[in-house]
């Protein structure tokens, strides 16, 4: 009796697709019946996959969101940074033209009954800052949408 060292790879070729099937033959249908055949249920293996692509293509687009915020931070900074904000009775102007600039009807006679009965010019500094800094960043998402 030969070894089995002593039979070349075209012979063992032969024996291995007498034994097995060729799977590229078998139709889905066959696959899915030699599976359930066998008692093994893929469905909780294609349920993992399927979890794990989502949870791949969850992380590509958080990765993409931080490069874009990334790349825009350094100008978004400089906008901040290089804001210009009026003092003194200069403060109640501007707020006023605010309002009556970007709102109208009862909006505006509410806003402009407030800004009277506002506190102080530091309260209304404060104010000023937080709106342009908003309107800053707000243009800058305006851009990026473009």
């Amino acid at each position: 009796m030969k070894s089995i060292g002593e039979y070349d790879e075209r012979v063992w070729s032969q024996f291995f697709d007498f034994i097995f099937p060729d799977e590229q033959e078998l139709t889905r249908e066959q696959v899915q019946t030699e599976l359930r055949d066998s008692g093994i249920d893929m469905r909780p293996a294609l349920s993992k996959l399927q979890g794990m692509l989502q949870k791949s293509r969850e992380a590509e687009a958080g990765r993409a969101a931080l490069e874009s915020a990334r790349k825009s931070r350094p100008s978004v900074v400089a906008r901040l940074m290089g804001l210009e904000v009026p003092s003194g009775s200069e403060i109640r102007q501007k707020l006023q033209e605010m309002i009556q600039s970007r709102l109208t009807g009862p909006q505006q006679a509410v806003y402009a009954r407030k800004l009277e009965d506002a506190a102080s010019d530091d309260d209304l500094r404060s104010l000023l800052e937080d709106i342009a800094r908003l309107d800053a960043l707000s243009g800058d998402r305006e851009d990026d949408d473009t």
